[in-house]
């Protein structure tokens, strides 16, 4: 594309209104809740399959924009379905 990172990132803040970490983030994050309703893989391998590292940063980068851990949310929604 010939631009530099930093202009990528400042226009798709203006644009989208999110880095495209922040939006990275997001994706994985609303992959994890799909994959928490439709299947009964543990928390661990969920966290693997979305791109994170360690389960505890998923634990808790889920529990920030949920407001449940991820155990809870699968508890509380999929009896629901």
């Amino acid at each position: 594309m010939n631009y530099h990172p930093n202009y990528l990132a400042k226009a798709m803040l203006k644009v989208y209104g999110m880095t495209p970490m922040t939006y990275l983030q997001y994706y994985r994050l609303e992959q994890s809740k799909r994959l928490l309703l439709q299947t009964a893989w543990s928390i661990a391998r969920i966290a693997d399959e979305v791109g994170f590292h360690h389960v505890s940063h998923f634990s808790t980068c889920f529990y920030k924009k949920e407001g449940l851990s991820p155990s809870g949310f699968r508890s509380k929604f999929a009896k629901e379905r």
